[in-house]
């Protein structure tokens, strides 16, 4: 027989539980690195798409991509997808930030049961490309197309794709530099680098008719 001490820790040990899993559901989802860096992000747009493996089958299409990235060879082409990738300012006040160049950095993750995410074996030049800044006025957005599922340094360091039809989550994180910089930000000349990241955006891939 359990004692009435044991029971007890029991018991204390499944409200914490219940008390974790509840915080959990609260949390929102994305953020800002460092916290409370003054930008949002947002993925728009399309939202179901066709499955199209050349007809192979998923399994098949899985190991193309696996042997290309371990033999080197050329991976098949990413999925189309026609997204909008939208950068807010979420402060009272305009602030500076990069645009473009190898100091700005787009990564996307793809889940689902049948995800692939994917290095390909590419070489870039050495050359750095300096940024771009652009001024962001309080409350306002810019906006990137996405046309395909690539990411990474230079938007082709990173392959994503799915091999199934089935439910998906697309997450988009975008580094850039933000002047002023941001309180706990790593600056440097007059920019904090900062990370932030929207939530998830459900996509619906559907067998190909």
């Amino acid at each position: 027989m359990r004692s009435p001490f044991r029971i007890l820790l029991s018991a204390l040990a499944l409200v914490a539980l219940g008390t974790a899993l509840r915080a959990d559901e609260k949390k929102p989802s994305g953020g800002t690195k460092p916290e409370g860096a003054p930008l949002g992000l947002t993925l728009t747009g399309t939202a179901t798409y066709e499955l199209d493996l050349g007809g192979k089958t998923g399994a098949a299409y899985a190991k193309e991509i696996a042997d290309a990235k371990e033999k080197g060879g050329r991976m098949p082409a990413v999925p189309k997808v026609d997204l909008k990738l939208t950068v807010k300012n979420t402060s009272d006040k305009a602030i500076t930030i990069y645009k473009n160049g190898d100091s700005v950095l787009l990564e996307l993750e793809l889940k689902g049961k049948g995800a692939v995410n994917a290095a390909p074996n590419l070489a870039f030049t050495t050359d750095f490309r300096l940024p771009t800044e652009v001024e962001l006025g309080a409350g306002k957005s810019l906006e990137f197309t996405l046309t395909a599922l690539t990411s990474g340094f230079r938007g082709a360091s990173k392959f994503h794709y799915w091999t199934a039809p089935g439910e998906y989550e697309l997450i988009a994180s975008w580094k850039t530099g933000v002047s002023p910089p941001p309180k706990g930000s790593e600056a440097n000349d007059g920019f904090g680098t900062v990370t932030v990241t929207g939530a998830p955006f459900k996509i619906a891939v559907k067998e190909k008719k």
